[in-house]
């Protein structure tokens, strides 16, 4: 279901933006721990159109077209009311980037709810490098997923060193500052090693993907025969 933002107001919703080329059952997990941890009213999938640090990172292969990688979305989640899918992206041209999405969201359609902006400890930590990075946590709270290999206190020395006057709680693992509406939350959970692209890898090798996807969603790249070749990203 593609969402609205009407009707949202007062909610806590959380906002998990990726390729999705293709969704699988880590993004699933990440989406249901946060949604529990922190007593969510809704997670908004929102797929990226262009995003910028795919390229910035020298990707080679063209990304799966929008309309596979909502629909493979659109059948990861279907058993998930409290689950749905933001096209937002598809309405711009210009890379995705996460501060003109989230003024989008809030100015443009008028939404009215508590964001939190989950994303991974090991994107976190390269938060300088985003576009006005700075103002974010005037708009969003963040929700950093802690990663194997990215100890936690590197994510409190990101915090010192790009926002000031952010105090720690140890015992609630936030950092909160009186002059931002934005609050840090770290969340640990058991990593799930699953990647997007070693999914497509091994279609093209033609191994098996059970348990690493749906299976709605591996039946979907089957029929549509997603990643065997590489023109068929396009």
């Amino acid at each position: 279901m593609t969402v609205h933002a009407e009707n949202q107001r007062n909610k806590k919703i959380g906002l998990l933006g990726g390729t999705f080329d293709p969704v699988h059952n880590g993004h699933l997990a990440v989406a249901h721990h946060v949604f529990r941890e922190l007593s969510l009213d809704a997670i908004w999938f929102i797929p990226a159109s262009s995003p910028p640090h795919k390229s910035a990172h020298g990707d080679t292969l063209p990304i799966t077209a929008f309309h596979h990688r909502a629909a493979m979305l659109e059948k990861a989640i279907s058993q998930y009311p409290s689950y749905l899918i933001s096209e937002i992206e598809t309405e711009r041209s210009a890379p995705s980037y996460s501060i003109d999405t989230i003024n989008i969201l809030l100015q443009d359609r008028g939404l009215q709810a508590d964001l939190y902006f989950i994303i991974g400890a090991d994107a976190f930590l390269e938060i300088d490098t985003w576009k006005r990075y700075k103002e974010l946590p005037a708009l969003v709270n963040f929700v950093v997923i802690s990663r194997p290999g990215y100890p936690p206190d590197n994510v409190g020395t990101v915090i010192r060193k790009n926002f000031t006057n952010y105090t720690y709680d140890s015992l609630h693992e936030t950092w909160s500052s009186p002059h931002s509406k934005g609050v840090f939350i770290l969340q640990h959970m058991d990593p799930v090693p699953i990647s997007s692209t070693e999914i497509r890898k091994k279609v093209r090798r033609g191994e098996d993907i059970a348990g690493l996807v749906p299976q709605e969603v591996e039946d979907y790249i089957k029929r549509e025969n997603l990643y065997i070749y590489q023109s068929q990203y396009n």
